[in-house]
């Protein structure tokens, strides 16, 4: 008698689920795959993560290509930060000692008082240039000609050094 396949993911692989919660009345359906990305070196525990799709086939392939970095070892964790946490930093270890104080001071004013407002509250993974074109097309709206081209200068190195990371 011929043996059943097995219908279990081989052990590391993640398991992908449907869900459906419902928002004001209406269900939504969505797909989640769950994977290890490793062990808390503190605990020992498993660190997992989920990644979220509206098809099962979408959640799959994700879920396929981070197991080939985790299996490589290219894999690196999802970055929770913002633009506003990258611009303390990048002022901080980037911009001081590098320019003259004056500089400085006008780099600061400039993200404290145009860009962070715009961007600073979305996480750099998720930045993307049609978000820069609106920033970009507000400064243009609420500034003179001309104006608007420190933060242009800023915004750009910026996001040069921040793929390095993101």
């Amino acid at each position: 008698m011929a043996k059943k396949a097995s219908s279990r993911n081989a052990q590391g692989a993640g398991t992908i689920r449907k869900k459906t919660v419902t928002r004001n009345g209406k269900p939504y359906t969505y797909w989640e795959a769950r994977y290890t990305e490793g062990r808390d070196p503190g605990t020992g525990k498993q660190v997992q993560r989920s990644i979220y799709g509206r098809t099962r086939g979408e959640v799959r392939e994700k879920l396929q290509a981070v197991a080939v970095t985790l299996n490589t070892g290219t894999y690196t964790e999802p970055d929770k930060m913002t633009v506003g946490e990258w611009l303390d930093m990048w002022l901080k270890e980037y911009v001081t000692g590098a320019v003259k104080p004056f500089t400085l001071a006008s780099y600061t004013a400039q993200c404290e008082n145009h860009i962070k407002p715009g961007l600073g509250a979305i996480k750099l993974t998720a930045l993307n240039s049609v978000q820069i074109q609106k920033f970009y097309n507000g400064l243009k709206t609420q500034q003179s000609e001309g104006g608007g081209k420190e933060q242009h200068a800023i915004a750009q190195n910026d996001q040069k050094r921040s793929r390095c990371f993101a």
